[in-house]
């Protein structure tokens, strides 16, 4: 393993921490005017840590980096878990499943069919039975903008959390979502950090094969 592999490229380290800060203040302004009731998200309320999903490489190692500091036995539980996770779903991994990486030009069938064969995994960063993160400093955008709905314009892409707003009128559901091009607009800056840093702006992974594939360069 490369030195470089070991650590997060400082760079990029940066620019997911400016980044991952701005998502947990939008999100905190965006359920501040919430009623009772209305929002369920807390510790140990771990559905949405159940599937495996496709993250940039450059947030998968950063969750590893954080991995990598917990201690040896919870190390070993959570890489253990991966390696389940891989292998049992590797005839179907739309990619290169000693690598853990995804094909960019994997098709959306193969993409569906697969994270359809993991949707019952859970995350090998989820502490059971207390339904906590070990990586939360470092947890993906995607976890940190679930719970709540994202928009593309006036248009519901992905709905709440059905915990979360539930019985609320579309315009409240609506004016609590992430805006779906400020989200890929973030992803492009963190993208270009990632190049900059000599990580592949457009590689994905998962949150299970970054734990046991050997990623190439950054294995």
């Amino acid at each position: 393993m490369s030195a470089v592999a070991r650590r997060l490229p400082p760079r990029l380290s940066r620019r997911l921490a400016r980044a991952w800060s701005g998502v947990d203040r939008d999100f905190s302004v965006r359920i501040a005017g919430l009623s009772p009731g209305e929002f369920s998200c807390r510790t140990g309320c771990f559905g949405c840590c159940i599937g495996l999903f496709a993250l940039p490489l450059s947030e998968a190692l950063a969750a590893r980096a954080a991995w990598r500091r917990l201690p040896t036995t919870i190390r070993n539980a959570s890489r253990d878990r991966a390696g389940r996770a891989a292998l049992r779903s590797a005839p179907l991994f739309p990619g290169d499943p000693v690598a853990g990486l995804l094909d960019p030009e994997r098709a959306d069938a193969e993409d569906e069919r697969y994270f359809e064969s993991v949707a019952s995994v859970a995350c090998p960063f989820l502490d059971l039975p207390s339904g906590a993160c070990r990586v939360y400093r470092a947890r993906p955008v995607t976890c940190r903008t679930y719970g709540l709905a994202l928009r593309d314009g006036a248009e519901l892409v992905e709905p709440a959390c059905p915990l979360n707003l539930s019985g609320a009128a579309p315009e409240r559901v609506h004016c609590t979502a992430f805006d779906a091009a400020e989200i890929l607009a973030l992803d492009q800056a963190v993208a270009e950090a990632a190049a900059a840093d000599g990580v592949p702006a457009g590689a994905e992974t998962t949150l299970a094969h970054v734990l046991v594939g050997s990623l190439g360069a950054w294995g």
